[in-house]
């Protein structure tokens, strides 16, 4: 399931996951796409950005805007939003916006 977002400077799709997790930022559309700005700003070497984790931030409400990661500094487009309280299994892995 998606929400679609009409914004004046174009469309935003949000694919929901579940009940728990809301997600944009892959232009692919498979969940395993998308580089950083930093990507076109420096080139290849730099199409993923270092982990920003702070353990004092926790994923405990509804509404936790954070970047998807696919492992240890591999942050690139992808971010999320909690759609529920109490997601601590996220807590310490994903850099928080």
């Amino acid at each position: 399931m998606s929400v679609l977002i009409v914004t004046s400077l174009g469309d935003i799709v949000v694919d929901l996951y579940t009940d728990r997790l809301g997600g944009t930022g892959d232009p692919t559309g498979t969940g395993t796409g998308g580089d950083s700005i930093y990507k076109f700003l420096y080139g290849d070497q730099a199409r993923f950005f270092s982990d920003e984790i702070h353990l004092d931030l926790k994923h405990s409400k509804t509404g936790t805007l954070a970047m998807a990661s696919a492992g240890e500094n591999l942050n690139a487009s992808q971010f999320y939003f909690t759609l529920r309280d109490d997601l601590d299994y996220l807590d310490g892995k994903h850099a928080w916006l």
